[in-house]
């Protein structure tokens, strides 16, 4: 007979996250650990790289883990975890990813839903740590993942497109579906240029429907380090605890919108990131409606 803790020992759910860890900064799994625990989902993190602080402070001192994955890897599965969702962010050269993808095969379970965050570039630039080669890497992991959520830029160049190109929702939509035969079968883009002047948008693709779905929200200024991974962290919760991606993007929206406006404490460094202490505090399940 189970004890009533090894029922709820063997009905909790837990999600791998692959990701960099800043010794300072609400960034990347300082971000995920905390969001995920919130909403009931317990975290097995794998530090990608670990660094003193986000890379919006100038010169971190920078550790690459990717040595030890296959170690770590392996030993999660000896001892018996299993996960309802893995998700990858940052990564810091195409033999990490290529490391990565096999890790993921090692340990998606036949119901795992695979999250790829495609983090190559922002602004219509490639990042400076990166070069085509890693493009061409991530193209390879994306093909593993059941869902992207590739900010403009990214989806430009996973399409091989260049990272500043111009699109309409009609070359979005073409964007999408090339990416899609190759393995992901919804796509959440990001910070996609507003219809109106001084608004943005996330637009969702499912390949199924092959349609885009806008979510449309108001362009803040400034810098907000670590919005994408919150973002990421509240949508992939919002899925594993059986929302659909439609409400959970829905949700993640509102709730980024909320964390932006609010601002950040007086005494803070914007490159800190958003006020998480703040945002923790919220009722973030609320958000998520059937």
């Amino acid at each position: 007979m189970k004890t009533d803790s090894q029922a709820t020992h063997n009905t909790c759910k837990r999600a791998l996250v692959i990701n960099d860890l800043c010794g300072f900064g609400h960034t990347s799994l300082m971000a995920f650990i905390p969001i995920l625990y919130r909403l009931g989902i317990r975290v097995c993190a794998f530090p990608a790289a670990v660094l003193s602080v986000n890379t919006d402070y100038p010169d971190p001192h920078w550790v690459d883990m990717s040595p030890h994955l296959p170690d770590f890897a392996r030993h999660w599965q000896e001892v018996g975890l299993d996960f309802e969702a893995i998700c990858s962010g940052f990564l810091s050269s195409p033999d990490q990813v290529l490391l990565v993808g096999e890790a993921i095969d090692l340990l998606r379970g036949k119901d795992s839903l695979v999250l790829v965050d495609p983090v190559l570039g922002d602004g219509g630039s490639l990042y400076g740590c990166y070069g085509p080669e890693m493009v061409e890497s991530m193209r390879e992991l994306v093909r593993r993942a059941d869902l992207i959520t590739p900010n403009f830029t990214e989806a430009a160049l996973l399409a091989g497109e260049a990272a500043d190109a111009r699109a309409d929702e009609g070359v979005i939509l073409d964007w999408c579906r090339r990416i899609s035969l190759s393995g992901p079968r919804h796509i959440v883009l990001t910070s996609v240029p507003g219809s109106r002047p001084g608004m943005l948008e996330v637009q969702y693709y499912c390949a199924s429907r092959d349609n885009l779905v806008r979510y449309p929200y108001i362009r803040s200024g400034g810098i907000h380090p670590g919005a994408g991974d919150c973002f990421t962290a509240l949508l992939m919760a919002g899925m594993v605890n059986g929302f659909s991606i439609e409400s959970s993007v829905r949700a993640s929206v509102e709730i980024m919108t909320l964390a932006i406006e609010a601002g950040i404490p007086s005494n803070a460094d914007p490159r800190e990131g958003i006020d998480l202490e703040r945002m923790l505090q919220w009722d973030l399940a609320s958000h998520y409606q059937p």
